[in-house]
């Protein structure tokens, strides 16, 4: 089952500091029918506009995977010195027993970001976090684990079974992947146009996958998209 959701029904929330196009209920955005696919508790595309940034912010008991796709991020926790995230630098923030955390944009520009939610595989555990630069752009017509708890060779470890992966598919070529029937992934298209499985796809769409034990992604367009591959966690997966 291949899922797509169109790009138009993502929710923007929008304020004087920044807009974000949020894919599951997060925030003050509640949709009792789109809280989660599997271990993926949440997925944000956010534009944070110069010299803005978030409020302060708590999670606790989910991994937090911020990627930088444009502009910089200083990002500061608790009383820790602050980190400066810039474009294709990812970080996994373990939040644990629970941690306060900002983003601020200090540049010129807009700074461009994707942040996802992973519920953790162990609870209980004090947070920590680590970063790794992966360069603003990645290996064309690859996958490229970015964050894992699947020990992906050169991922930012996680807490959590789960890998994220960026790509970048130039046109006409194409990429396989494969997962057992315990697990589901979700493919978020950033740029281009693409098809799953014959299903096709345009920049901003989604693409919800579950019961599929191989899937072919093929790029129509030049595309760039991420890739998350989570357990089911007892959910059932309907169209």
């Amino acid at each position: 089952m291949i899922r797509r959701i169109a790009s138009h029904k993502r929710h923007l929330a929008a304020s004087q500091s920044s807009e974000n196009f949020l894919l599951f209920s997060y925030g003050d955005y509640f949709e009792p029918r789109n809280v989660r696919w599997g271990g993926l508790r949440f997925f944000n595309d956010d534009l944070i506009h110069p010299a803005c940034g978030f409020p302060l912010r708590f999670h606790d008991e989910i991994e937090v995977v911020t990627i930088v796709v444009a502009g910089e991020v200083r990002q500061r926790q608790g009383v820790q010195p602050p980190v400066r995230l810039r474009p294709g630098d990812v970080q996994v923030l373990s939040a644990g027993t629970g941690v306060h955390h900002l983003e601020m944009n200090e540049c010129p520009g807009q700074a461009h970001l994707y942040q996802l939610g992973i519920f953790p595989r162990v609870q209980g555990l004090m947070p920590s976090h680590a970063e790794a630069a992966f360069g603003a752009l990645p290996p064309p017509n690859e996958l490229v684990a970015v964050a894992s708890g699947q020990n992906k060779a050169g991922a930012v470890p996680m807490n959590a079974d789960a890998t994220v992966f960026v790509a970048s598919l130039e046109s006409y070529r194409m990429i396989e992947y494969r997962m057992s029937s315990d697990r589901c992934a979700f493919l978020y298209l950033t740029h281009g146009a693409l098809t799953v499985n014959g299903v096709d796809c345009e920049s901003g769409d989604q693409a919800r996958i579950a019961d599929e034990p191989e899937f072919m992604i093929g790029a129509i367009d030049h595309s760039d998209f991420v890739l998350v591959d989570v357990p089911t966690l007892g959910q059932t997966i309907r169209e």
